[in-house]
């Protein structure tokens, strides 16, 4: 795979504080460590 062990850049739903609404932002996700898994979720249109 070709991001196993990369940093990553996706976009992502975030809360910044509770009962606030959900923005989304860029946001940069590291490999997975020890127990940790990383899995890609798409859809089809």
């Amino acid at each position: 795979m070709a991001t196993a062990g990369k940093v990553i850049k996706c976009r992502a739903a975030v809360a910044w504080e509770p009962n606030a609404p959900l923005v989304i932002e860029e946001i940069e996700v590291g490999p997975p460590h020890e127990g940790e898994i990383r899995i890609k979720v798409g859809n089809v249109k």
